[in-house]
């Protein structure tokens, strides 16, 4: 699939970790304890800047953290948030990230600036089951005298399905527990209702940040494929102060979409009996339909299912006005 059609969930995930609160949470859940217990995340620092090049922004987009040790020296050091485009485990992952290293590390040295450790986290939201090996199963059997030549990728692996519910409900923010749930379960609607569900039921008094709330509900809505009975139970778990900002969206996300459908309805009515001059009309309608549609952050799967075109010819319309490559 295009990296673009991946944008919904990149942004998500961008907008999720860009907190400094919510990403020390998440990253105090997901690392090694033993590493963990020797970073200070109270002073953690979402840093602008990316270590990726073009080389690598097919496979990864990253995020960048500073933290410091929890010690006397309070050394500064980075952790990386590396999250895959790819729906499927790519086996070259671990060559991937020696790259995206070892070319930050010579971009240091050619700008002067010294050298800090960096932690790379491989987050992976895919279905399929992924081990990732080490670097040298890549290369077949050779003695051992031989791959101890081989680099050693030391990384942190995190495929998000595999993590425990009751581990991410833990977490210290309320939100990144909302928001990793959503990742976790958009493929499975009835159970991404009921962990979220949880999650409003026993913190309700904490949940501090409503746009993101809202952030949080639109992915949802875009990104998997709950049915509306399900969005009904979670809007009757929400906390009265904030269920009329999510009533509000989600009110505001199904008339956009009701009216997607019907102008798309209207059209089908007029192409009895219209001849090939007209029906370009209509296709140059749907195609602005189709792109409204993405640009609102509708999902290419909702698309194709209103307007009865495959999610090819969604893509192609896309690929021609320059939204994917």
């Amino acid at each position: 699939m295009a990296k673009n059609i991946n944008n919904i969930h990149d942004k998500f995930v961008r907008e999720s970790f860009s907190d400094p609160r919510r990403a020390a949470a998440s990253l105090q859940t997901i690392l090694p304890k033993a590493l963990s217990d020797q970073l200070d995340f109270d002073i953690l620092q979402v840093l602008q800047e990316s270590y990726m090049d073009s080389q690598l922004s097919e496979y990864f987009s990253d995020l960048v953290f500073e933290v410091a040790l929890n010690n006397s020296s309070h050394k500064k050091l980075d952790v990386a948030l590396l999250f895959e485009h790819k729906s499927a485990p790519d086996k070259n992952v671990l060559i991937q990230l020696g790259y995206y290293l070892f070319a930050h590390y010579h971009k240091c040295i050619v700008d002067k600036k010294p050298l800090k450790p960096i932690i790379p986290i491989i987050y992976y939201q895919g279905k399929k089951e992924w081990k990732v090996t080490q670097l040298s199963s890549l290369f077949g059997k050779y003695p051992e005298d031989i791959t101890n030549y081989l680099p050693i990728i030391h990384h942190v692996f995190v495929a998000l399905h595999q993590v425990p519910d009751q581990t991410l409900l833990a977490m210290k923010s309320t939100m990144m527990a909302v928001a990793m749930v959503a990742q976790k379960w958009r493929h499975d609607p009835v159970k991404l209702a009921e962990d979220i569900t949880r999650v409003f039921s026993v913190f309700h008094d904490e949940l501090e940040d409503r746009n993101f709330l809202k952030q949080t509900f639109v992915y949802v809505l875009s990104a998997s494929d709950i049915h509306p009975k399900e969005i009904k139970k979670i809007l009757e778990t929400i906390p009265e102060p904030i269920k009329e900002d999510i009533m509000t969206t989600y009110t505001r996300i199904a008339e956009e979409n009701q009216q997607i459908g019907e102008q798309i309805g209207i059209q089908k009515g007029e192409q009895i009996g219209i001849q090939k001059g007209e029906q370009i009309g209509i296709r140059n309608k749907q195609t602005e339909i189709v792109l409204k549609a993405y640009d609102n952050g509708v999902a290419i799967p909702l698309i194709s299912n209103i307007t009865d075109l495959s999610e090819e010819q969604i893509l192609n319309i896309l690929k021609e006005h320059g939204k994917v490559v």
